[in-house]
C-alpha cells in the first residue's frame, strides 16, 4: 500500500492486530471482524490492482472514482485481459459519468468558474465530437490548476501535485499521469493515439487523437484534479483531526464503523433500479403527496410550485445549482427573481424518469409559461442527487440528507 494513505493503513495494520487476539472473543465479534479484514484487504487489493492494470495506460485513480466500476473493471482485467477492463472503464465515462459531472463545480472553484465550459465539453464528449472536447477538457485542467496554484498549470514543470492521505496523492495518480501526458511530441504523427499526449495535441503534432479513449482519460484526469483541489485544500483540517482520533479510536469503535460500512455496501449491492412508465407508475403531473415512492421529485415539483407561487426565496433554493454558488442566499434569490419573475408559470410534466444508481435519479420534464403574452414550452433534464449536509452522496434509507436537483440542460429556462 502506498504510504501516502494514512488512515486505510491504520485501519487495516489495526485490524491484522486485532486478529491475533480474536481467540479471546465471542463469536459474533470474531466473525464481524473476519469479514471487516477481508472487507479492507479487499478494497486495498482492489485500488492496487486498478493502478497496476490501467494506470499505465492513463487511466487515473482517484478518490471520488467509483468503486463499483473499479471492482468490475478489475474483475473483467483479471479474467479477459487488460482490454476487456478498459471496456468497462470506457462505458463509466461515456455514460454513466454524466451523474456526477456537478461534483466539479462543487468541488473545486476553478471549475465553478469554468462550468459552462465544462458543460460544453462534455456536451461534445457525448455528442462523439471528439476533435472539439479533448482540447476543451485540457484547457479547462490547465487553466483550474493555474487558478489554484496562482502560478502554474497541471503540465508545467514543477507543480506540486502531493496531497496528504489520499489516492489522488499517491506516486501512481496525479503525479504519474502528468509525466505520462506530458511525453515530448517532436514529430508530426499521423498513428492513432490513445493517450491524451497534451503537447502533441495542443500544439498539432499529434493528429489523431479524436476518440473516445483520449476523451475519456481527459475527464478521468478532471475529475482527478478536482478531488486534488478540494483534498489539498482541507489537508491541514484533516491532518489535525486524525491527530486529534488516532490515539482515541478504540477496537470496538473501529469494529462498529466498519460494520456500519458494510452493511452499508450490502445495501447498496442490493439495490436495484425501477423501469418507470409515466402516466402507469406515477401521473405526468404529479403532486408532492403521489411522490411517496418517488421523492427525487419532490425537490423538482416544490420549484415548480414556488415558480406558480412567485415564492423566488423557496424557487431560489429549489435551483440553487442553476445559479452561482459563491451567491448568499438574498443575492440568489434576487438572481431568481430577475429569471423568473417576468415569466408566468402555467404547467409542467414529467417526460421520463431514470434511476441510475441509490443517489440518484434522471429527470426529464418540460415547462410551460408566458411572457410577453407569448407562450413558451422547455425541456429540462436535471440529476436528483441525495447528499448529505456536505453535499457528499449519501443513502436515502438513512434519512441523513435531502435530494438536491443538478442541472444537466436547463438553457431554456433563461430565455427572455
Amino acid at each position: 500500500m502506498d504510504d501516502n494513505l494514512v488512515t486505510m493503513k491504520k485501519i487495516i495494520n489495526s485490524l491484522k492486530s486485532f486478529a491475533f487476539i480474536s481467540m479471546f472473543m465471542d463469536d459474533k465479534n470474531r466473525k464481524s471482524l473476519k469479514k471487516d479484514l477481508e472487507e479492507g484487504i479487499h478494497i486495498e487489493k482492489t485500488i492496487q490492482d486498478y493502478i497496476r492494470f490501467f494506470s499505465d495506460r492513463g487511466w487515473c485513480c482517484y478518490d471520488s472514482l467509483s468503486f463499483n466500476m473499479v471492482e468490475q473493471a478489475v474483475k473483467e482485467a483479471d479474467e479477459n485481459g487488460i482490454e476487456a477492463g478498459e471496456k468497462v472503464i470506457l462505458k463509466y465515462y461515456m455514460k454513466d459519468v454524466k451523474d456526477v459531472i456537478g461534483r466539479l463545480k462543487n468541488k473545486a472553484k476553478p471549475f465553478e468558474a469554468r462550468y459552462k465550459l465544462i458543460q460544453k465539453s462534455f456536451e461534445e464528449h457525448f455528442a462523439g465530437r471528439y476533435y472539439s472536447s479533448i482540447p476543451l477538457f485540457l484547457i479547462i485542467i490547465d487553466g483550474a490548476v493555474n487558478d489554484y496554484t496562482k502560478s502554474k498549470g497541471f503540465f508545467a514543470e514543477g507543480t506540486d501535485l502531493s496531497a496528504w492521505d489520499c489516492l489522488v496523492g499517491c506516486d501512481d495518480s496525479l503525479s504519474k499521469m502528468k509525466e505520462i501526458f506530458n511525453s515530448k511530441r517532436t514529430k508530426t504523427n499521423t498513428e492513432r493515439i490513445t493517450v491524451p499526449y497534451r503537447n502533441g495535441i495542443m500544439h498539432g503534432r499529434d493528429l489523431n487523437y479524436d476518440n473516445e479513449y483520449v476523451s475519456c482519460k481527459s475527464i478521468a484526469l478532471m475529475f482527478a484534479i478536482a478531488d486534488w483541489i478540494n483534498l489539498k485544500g482541507s489537508e491541514k483540517t484533516r491532518k489535525q483531526e486524525y491527530d486529534k482520533k488516532e490515539n482515541k479510536l478504540s477496537f470496538l469503535e473501529l469494529c462498529k464503523k466498519n460494520n456500519e460500512n458494510r452493511k452499508e455496501r450490502e445495501k447498496i449491492s442490493k439495490w436495484k433500479k425501477r423501469e418507470i412508465t409515466i402516466d402507469k407508475d406515477i401521473s405526468s403531473s404529479p403532486s408532492i403527496e403521489e411522490c411517496a415512492d418517488f421523492p427525487y421529485l419532490i425537490p423538482l415539483i416544490e420549484a415548480f410550485n414556488a415558480w406558480d407561487k412567485k415564492n423566488y426565496g423557496l424557487l431560489s433554493k429549489k435551483f440553487r445549482k442553476l445559479f452561482f454558488l459563491n451567491l448568499s442566499e438574498t443575492k440568489c434569490a434576487g438572481e431568481c427573481r430577475k429569471t423568473f419573475e417576468s415569466k408566468q408559470f402555467v404547467s409542467f410534466s414529467i417526460l421520463e424518469i431514470e434511476e441510475r444508481a441509490v443517489a440518484s435519479t434522471r429527470i426529464l420534464a418540460k415547462a410551460t409559461w408566458i411572457a410577453d403574452n407569448k407562450e413558451t414550452t422547455t425541456e429540462l433534464a436535471f440529476n436528483s442527487i441525495y447528499q448529505d449536509e456536505n453535499e457528499r452522496p449519501a443513502s436515502p434509507w438513512n434519512n441523513n440528507g435531502e435530494w438536491v436537483l443538478y442541472p444537466w440542460k436547463t438553457q431554456g429556462l433563461f430565455l427572455i
